[in-house]
This record gives C-alpha cells, sequence and structure tokens, in this order.
C-alpha cells in the first residue's frame, strides 16, 4: 500500500476530551518493591490528559510516566489506553501498541477515536481486512465528529485487501460528507485512472487542485492522466511544477525518466 496514504490518518487532535467509561479497580502492588498507587478515577484523567499533552510535544518519557500512572490508578480508563497505544506505536513497540488498543475498544466498544486509532494501528500493519470493520465500528457512533475521515480511512485501507469495490464506496462517502478530503479525492482519481476512465481522474485531480496541497504523489497522477488523455501542455505543465515543487523526488526523476 502507497506509504502517503497512511500519512495523517492518526490524529492526536482526535484525543483531545475523548474520554471512554471507567470502572472499579482494586490495585494492589505486585511486588515488595512495587510502588502502590492508590485507585483514583479523576486524578486518572488528570494523568492521561497530562499524559496527552506531553505526547504532543514530543516527550515520550513524561508522557509514558504519566500514562502508566493514570493506569494504574484507574485500569478501566480507555482514553489512557488509547492515548498509550499511540505513544508504544511512536515508540515502535508494536505488541504493546496493539495491546492497550484492544483494550480501549474493548472497554468502550462506542469509542470512536480508539476504534479509529486501532483501525490505522492494522493498516499501517498491512492487516487491512481486520482494518477496515475498526472504521465502521468508528462511524456507528453517531455522536462522532469525525465520520468522514474514518470512511476516508476505511477506503484507504480497503483498497490494500484490495476491494476496489468497497473502496469506492467507502470514499465516495468520505466526499459526501467532505468533498474537500484530499486523500479521498486522489484515491478516486487512482482507481479512475486504472480503470481506464481518464476524463473521470482528470475530474478529480482538478477537485483535488482546489481542495488540497499538490503532493508529488498527486502531481505524478496529475501527469499520468493528462498523458492518457493526449494534452501534453497539461503534461508539460504538470511536469514543470512536479520538478520545480518536489525536485528530489522519486516522482520527478520518474517523470524525467518518461517513466509515466
Amino acid at each position: 500500500m502507497k506509504s502517503y496514504l497512511l500519512v495523517a490518518i492518526l490524529s492526536l487532535s482526535m484525543l483531545s476530551g475523548c474520554q471512554g467509561p471507567t470502572g472499579s479497580s482494586n490495585i494492589r502492588p505486585n511486588s515488595t518493591n512495587a510502588e502502590y498507587i492508590k485507585p483514583d478515577k479523576k486524578a486518572a484523567e488528570l494523568n492521561m490528559q497530562l499524559g496527552l499533552n506531553y505526547l504532543q510535544r514530543g516527550d515520550y518519557e513524561t508522557a509514558l510516566g504519566k500514562l502508566e500512572k493514570a493506569l494504574k490508578q484507574d485500569p478501566s480508563l480507555s482514553s489512557a489506553h488509547n492515548t498509550i497505544a499511540i505513544l508504544y506505536q511512536r515508540l515502535n513497540e508494536q505488541d504493546k501498541a496493539e495491546y492497550h488498543y484492544k483494550q480501549a475498544v474493548i472497554l468502550a466498544p462506542k469509542y470512536s477515536e480508539a476504534q479509529n486509532n486501532y483501525g490505522v494501528y492494522l493498516c499501517g500493519q498491512g492487516r487491512y481486512k481486520e482494518s477496515v470493520p475498526r472504521f465502521l465500528a468508528a462511524i456507528q457512533n453517531p455522536l462522532y465528529r469525525s465520520p468522514g475521515q474514518a470512511y476516508e480511512n476505511a477506503g484507504l485501507c480497503a483498497r490494500g485487501i484490495p476491494d476496489i469495490e468497497r473502496a469506492e464506496q467507502y470514499l465516495r462517502k468520505a466526499l459526501q460528507i467532505n468533498p474537500r478530503l484530499g486523500k479521498s479525492l486522489l484515491a478516486m482519481a487512482e482507481i479512475s485512472y486504472e480503470q481506464g476512465d481518464y476524463l473521470t481522474s482528470r475530474a478529480y485531480i482538478e477537485r483535488y487542485r482546489n481542495a488540497a496541497r499538490w503532493t508529488p504523489q498527486a502531481l505524478l497522477q496529475a501527469v499520468k492522466t493528462e498523458h492518457q488523455i493526449g494534452d501534453k501542455d497539461a503534461v508539460a505543465s504538470y511536469s514543470v511544477l512536479l520538478r520545480g515543487s518536489f525536485p528530489d523526488s522519486d516522482e520527478s526523476k520518474q517523470v524525467q525518466r518518461g517513466q509515466y
């Protein structure tokens, strides 16, 4: 799966203020040397938020300490599981990341941000079939604030299965909710191109141009599409823009070699 499809799917801003349900817990030190931390739901939520803040600042060590403390104070705090999962993912401790994502969605199945983030994790691991249901679970919550993003994620990851029919379905729904989702527009341009529908691909590229910033991938797709249509002026224009904006990119080198 193309790497650019996965960049920025995971958003820390989704976590802000998102709390899963909490439950009672009896925490006891597991050894004579372990620090005993008294169960305290309010303190756990505070430490979770502090951990999130440190995570956003890039202070992973302090963030980990706060999040671990939050989970000792309240092991059922799903938002803490979700946040520490992201942190472990950043630290490339994938087994721990998956464990906490699972805990987050088990504890709070309607916690859409955790479902979405777990889906992103699975998709990033190449587990596309497992990822799509997570995005759909996120959308089931009518209070979820980012259904368009979840549909986009589902569509992008369905392409990796590959299940193009479902990918188109989800991407179209994403664009119905938010017509300016750049990744959805580009993915639809690519799908149309692969199906030989070059004029539709061009239409999506034009929509992309008005909705998002150019990327090397988008400009290469524009070059390829216009080449198939036979518009030499457009090919030249997009090629110049690609070489000027992203001279060191693989896409620019590909165009310079005429490989499109």
